[in-house]
């Protein structure tokens, strides 16, 4: 899996730095074997054409994990549970 540099949110500047993630994420099994508390959201979100992203985001930090939606992920993508 790759990791990109952090950059502003595509959602706006109130939603602090998102790191992009080249992988897709197998949510419950991996909120369970990191132990994330539950003000940790993930959400997949499926814009089509505005886009599209799987997001692990603290609020506290205003910071994201954002990885790609399980739909538009090509093959041999790593999914991380």
């Amino acid at each position: 899996m790759r990791l990109g540099e952090p950059v502003p949110s595509p959602y706006g500047p109130d939603w602090g730095l998102w790191t992009p993630a080249d992988c897709t994420f197998d949510a419950t099994p991996l909120r369970a074997r990191l132990g994330l508390p539950d003000f940790i959201r993930f959400e997949e979100y499926d814009g089509r054409v505005a886009g599209s992203d799987a997001t692990f985001y603290c609020p506290e930090c205003r910071r994201a994990l954002m990885g790609l939606h399980p739909r538009y992920a090509g093959r041999g993508v790593p999914r991380i549970s």
